[in-house]
This record gives structure tokens, C-alpha cells and sequence, in this order.
């Protein structure tokens, strides 16, 4: 592995949500796969514990990397001893979508949040889809109730890796993007990147380094607090976003 931490964060759609990118999304994973290179026997495990390893899911990825990557998940069920071992020759990790705060919560509770860090840390890629992406920068706003009138919103803590907030969805959830918005400009959030569906982000040490669009009308956004939240400055590659601390949400 090379040392490098590297995180592939998709907003939304992907192989989990096949039907809404029309088969473009194909994309995301194609890039996914390409940044570890020509490695002759590449693996790729899945964890899916944000929407507890819905079965239709879990299939999907088996189905999308079938002939072209080893696969494996880890069930919910599993604990730290269970991670360790899943994780020890892993080329890249993609975590699945679905409640992040319930996530994190097990992950923490299980002892598997600290094993994903230090692996990262090490050289593994790290990538996810909406909470899976998401759950690896240090400040988020995560959804705690459902509700199609009023859903509410929370700050928590993530992994850390990577400094500031992020936000999936930007463009297809009116309701999250203007609480995101409004706790940019409130700075009780850190600035942070905002991301719509069918759009990756490609993360190395800080960086951006690439944003993937598998979808024409998906783009990545840079949110600060003095910025103009009618008209969001476009993510670009280069932009410094920092690493994150990852010893201060122990108790989160």
C-alpha cells in the first residue's frame, strides 16, 4: 500500500441506485477502480451497515465488480477481530449509504471505527456513496428525522480524515441543502464541500485531486461561510481541504 490517504466520496446514485444514473454512473466505479492501477489480483470489500446489509444492495455489489475486482463485504454482525481480518489485504473499501448516524454509532461501539481509520491511514482507499462517503470528513449534518414536511437535521462527528463538512445529495435535496447552507453561513459548520448525485469526488492527502461526473448535471460546490449561497463557488481540483483529527470523537 502506498501510504497515501486517499478518499473517494460519491454524492448520490452509483451501482446501489443503478436505475437513476441510466447506467452512467458506471463511471464512478470505473474511475474507483483505476486509482489503484493495474494491480493483477485487486480486492474490494463492501460494508453496508448504514443500511443493515439490505440484501439488494449487497447483490448489486457483487454484480457490479464480478470479472474485474475479488469481493467481499462485512456483515453487520461482525466484530473488530471480524474487521481486522476483512480489512488486512483490502485494496479498496466502499461503504454504502443509507443512516449515518446509526453507523458511526456501531462502528464506535464495535471497536471498527479506529481498524477503517488506521487502514486508510495506511494506504487503503477509502470511498462510499452519500453516508459512506460523507462519514469520513471530521464535521457533519446528518439527518434525524425522516420526516416529507419537516425532516431535522444534526450536527455530529465523523472519522476525521479529511477537515471540514461535506454534504451528498446537494442539488436532488432541497431540505439538506438549505440547512447545509444555512450552517455554512452560520459558521456552525465548517466550510465544507457540498456534492450531487452522480459526482465523485477524489480526495489524495487533503487535495482534491479529481471530481468525476458520470452525470452532465451533476457538479461539486466549495461552501464557506462568506461565500454567496445563491451561487456556490465550483469544487476544483487542487482546492486544500486538510486533513482532519481523528482522536477527538470518542465520546460522540
Amino acid at each position: 500500500m502506498s501510504g497515501l490517504i486517499q478518499v473517494f466520496v460519491v454524492g448520490g446514485g452509483g451501482f446501489t441506485h443503478s436505475q437513476d444514473g441510466d447506467g452512467r454512473d458506471a463511471l464512478l466505479e470505473d474511475r474507483l477502480l483505476a486509482l489503484v492501477g493495474p494491480v493483477a489480483k485487486l480486492k474490494i470489500g463492501y460494508i453496508g451497515h448504514a443500511n443493515n446489509d439490505r440484501a439488494d444492495r449487497l447483490a448489486a455489489f457483487y454484480a457490479r465488480f464480478v470479472g474485474c475486482a475479488r469481493a467481499t463485504h462485512l456483515p453487520i454482525t461482525a466484530d473488530a477481530a471480524m474487521a481486522k481480518d476483512f480489512l488486512q489485504d483490502l485494496d479498496i473499501l466502499y461503504v454504502g449509504g443509507g443512516k449515518t448516524t446509526a453507523m458511526l454509532s456501531h462502528w464506535r461501539n464495535a471497536g471498527i471505527a479506529d481498524l477503517l481509520v488506521a487502514a486508510v491511514q495506511k494506504g487503503l482507499v477509502a470511498s462510499g456513496v452519500s453516508a459512506g462517503g460523507i462519514c469520513w470528513f471530521s464535521d457533519l449534518l446528518l439527518k434525524t428525522k425522516d420526516d416529507c414536511f419537516e425532516p431535522q437535521f444534526e450536527q455530529h462527528k465523523g472519522l476525521g480524515l479529511i477537515a471540514g463538512s461535506a454534504c451528498p445529495h446537494f442539488s436532488s435535496e432541497p431540505a439538506r441543502k438549505q440547512v447545509f447552507e444555512m450552517a455554512i453561513a452560520s459558521r456552525q459548520l465548517q466550510s465544507g464541500i457540498a456534492i450531487d448525485d452522480g459526482v465523485g469526488v477524489h480526495i489524495i492527502n487533503g487535495v482534491v485531486a479529481e471530481i468525476v461526473r458520470a452525470r452532465s448535471s451533476g457538479s461539486a460546490y466549495l461552501l464557506v461561510p462568506d461565500g454567496d449561497m445563491d451561487t456556490h463557488q465550483p469544487l476544483m481540483r487542487g482546492h486544500r481541504l486538510g486533513m482532519g483529527s481523528t482522536n477527538g470523537d470518542a465520546g460522540i
